[in-house]
């Protein structure tokens, strides 16, 4: 752009020049501007015209190159890399100056209860507006975390990156709607939009090229189109924003890391320019395997991430949880600065992290016991810096429990986030877990009414995260007896929250988290979370508390070998004196077996909409049903025939 600048100027100054000497020597009375001068002028002007639009076939102005792929499927940072990298590398498609425009396409929203809806809410079964608007803005922050690095490449080469995501149907609609609204040189369709291909062909005036499942690049048009105005469809929610770019900057070997981000005139700055910082970007960032981070790099970032901690916690974040379903208003996740612990703190309290204070040991990291120096005893959970829950489960669970105070959850006291180590702390509750007191042989055998209490107390909880939490359900994700913990009264406190989420977190999960057993068969077969997917895993632990069996136990012979598949047969056949652990005897009270084993086995139903709520669950194991069904029979024909 500088060249053609100097260009326009030359030509400009050019003609200034001829003209206002053929004034001057035309007043002068030397010439009587001849038509040769005139034509000699005139042909050098349009010389310089020529050359200049030469110059500009050559040069291109800058455009917007459009990548449109399906918001719904869930895609790594590797694969984008290698989008951006093969639109890059083809040639003739992106050049300096450009925007490229990531445009997701979101024609399904995720319902609360755990199902897709169409993302239309023109229908009575399509999903409402706010439901649409808080998918797209998680999905936006989300790609745009992702394709952080990938944009510094873009910068490098005056290319700035902007992530949009439009939730309406159907997709092509959307998708011809965007690119003629940016007025679009390209439109690059990802592989899994290839179905309409002819579609876009015929109805799109970019010109237009496709990405194949090896994630390489064909041009399938290289020309424009004249097509007539599309109409815009008013059903769309669409929102927008720059990527950031991570610029390292320095002298020598020493680098500094300088967050920027990208802006240019116009209508853009009608988008969302301005960069939130998220917390996804620290874990987004590592998963790029293709990247190479020096230690001085990583150490610059993780700088950068130690001094926007405290301002993660006090922004709008969507994992907020909706206070009030009409107005949409958010309960503030605010995390006090006075939760914050000094890395000191710990240390001294676990005798710089001892090996004789370890508590347990995870993929998250190790589980420390400490005292600090008031006399309060504390288990310090330190998290690997390479963990696969990384920083964003870190923060979800602060932001989580600081919400889920409950007598029958562990509280979160505090948290640390120093240099390269991301460390909770909690209370320290003092006499194992669950799991230890089922199947380790050195514990003493749980009595049947401590079973019921526990039964009772794990009801309680889970009641409360789905169902009394303030704001939205919090569904835990990892309900199993190792996440149970007690005291030496036998109170249980459930914990382990670092896969926990806000009931309106996307429910659609393509990567398994959990433990195996304990997982519902709609989320292993189709990735759907609900709070039925934490019932069926608290009917689980029912079974396990009645029987005394482990999830899975490989001496059995084949069909039994599940203790759902051994359970329910037994259950159905009233069979219950088969079912009891033997180490119990005859120590049990039948009434509560009986509750407990029809609990667990509507909790274990494959159909998650037949199960029931946390809340009918400990109706049942406290016996209400039965009552009410006793009062219903009895009092309403009284009062009937009376």
């Amino acid at each position: 752009m500088d060249l053609l600048s100097l260009l326009f100027a030359f030509v400009y100054n050019v003609i200034c020049s001829s003209q206002q000497s053929l004034r001057a020597r035309y007043l002068k009375g030397l010439e009587t501007l001849p038509a040769v001068s005139v034509v000699v002028s005139l042909g050098t002007v349009i010389g310089l015209l020529l050359l200049l639009l030469l110059l500009m076939e050559a040069s291109p102005l800058p455009s917007v190159v459009v990548i449109a792929f399906d918001a719904t499927k869930d895609r790594s940072v590797k694969e984008l890399k290698a989008t951006i990298d093969g639109v890059r590398k083809k040639g003739g498609i992106l050049f300096p100056g450009d925007r490229l425009v990531f445009l997701g396409v979101l024609d399904k929203v995720p319902h609360p209860m755990g199902y897709q809806v169409k993302a239309c809410p023109d229908t009575f079964a399509g999903a409402s507006i706010r439901v649409m608007e808080e998918e797209v803005i998680k999905k936006v922050d989300t790609y745009v975390n992702m394709l952080v690095r990938s944009a510094g490449v873009c910068e490098a080469e005056r290319v700035c990156v902007e992530v949009t995501i439009t939730a309406g149907t159907p997709a092509k609609q959307v998708v011809l709607q965007e690119v003629a609204a940016c007025s679009a040189a390209w439109l690059v369709l990802d592989r899994h939009l290839r179905r309409d291909l002819r579609f876009y062909l015929t109805q799109v005036a970019s010109k237009i090229a496709l990405i194949h499942d090896n994630l390489s690049v064909e041009v399938e048009r290289d020309h424009t189109k004249n097509i007539s105005d599309v109409t815009e469809h008013k059903s769309f929610y669409s929102s927008s924003r720059y990527v950031p770019v991570l610029n390292y900057q320095g002298h020598g070997n020493r680098r500094q890391l300088v967050v920027s981000s990208s802006s240019s005139s116009g209508d853009s700055f009608n988008k969302e320019s301005k960069w939130e910082t998220d917390s996804n970007i620290s874990s987004d960032l590592g998963s790029s395997g293709s990247h190479y981070v020096s230690e001085t790099e990583h150490r610059a970032e993780n700088q950068i991430m130690q001094r926007q901690f405290s301002d993660i916690f006090r922004q709008k974040s969507l994992e907020e949880p909706i206070l009030c379903s009409i107005c949409g208003i958010r309960t503030d996740l605010n995390v006090k600065d006075s939760m914050r612990f000094n890395l000191s703190e710990i240390q001294l309290a676990t005798d710089n992290f001892s090996d004789a204070n370890v508590l347990g040991e995870g993929g998250y990291g190790h589980v420390y016991k400490g005292k600090l120096h008031s006399g309060q005893f504390i288990a310090a959970k330190v998290h690997k810096e390479e963990s696969q829950q990384g920083f964003s489960e870190f923060q979800s669970e602060i932001q989580v429990l600081n919400f889920a105070r409950h007598k029958n959850i562990v509280m979160l006291l505090g948290f640390c986030c120093k240099e390269n180590l991301n460390i909770l702390v909690y209370e320290y509750i003092c006499n194992k877990s669950l799991h230890w007191h089922l199947f380790d042989k050195t514990a003493d055998t749980l009595q049947w009414n401590q079973r019921h209490d526990i039964a009772m107390g794990i009801g309680r909880g889970l009641r409360f995260l789905h169902e009394e939490c303030r704001g939205s359900p919090i569904i835990h994700r990892d309900m199993r007896p190792n996440n149970v913990l007690l005291t030496h009264d036998f109170v249980p406190m459930v914990g382990d929250f670092g896969l926990a989420r806000w009931k309106t977190v996307d429910p659609v999960q393509t990567r398994l988290l959990g433990t195996l057993g304990y997982l519902a068969p709609e989320y292993v077969e189709s990735g759907i979370i609900s709070v039925r997917t934490d019932v069926y895993a608290f009917g689980v632990i029912l079974l396990q508390l009645i029987s005394g069996r482990r999830v899975i136990d490989a001496r059995q012979q084949e069909g039994q070998q599940s203790i759902r598949e051994w359970a329910e047969p037994l259950i159905e056949k009233l069979a219950l004196h088969k079912l009891i652990d033997p180490r119990l005897g005859e120590s049990y009270d039948t009434y509560e077996l009986y509750q407990m084993a029809k609990a667990a086995y509507l909790c274990v139903r494959r159909n998650p909409e037949m199960r029931p709520s946390a809340g009918q669950v400990l109706s049942l194991l406290q016996g209400e049903h039965d009552r009410m069904q006793h009062l219903r029979d009895t009092i309403i024909p009284d009062y009937i025939s009376g």
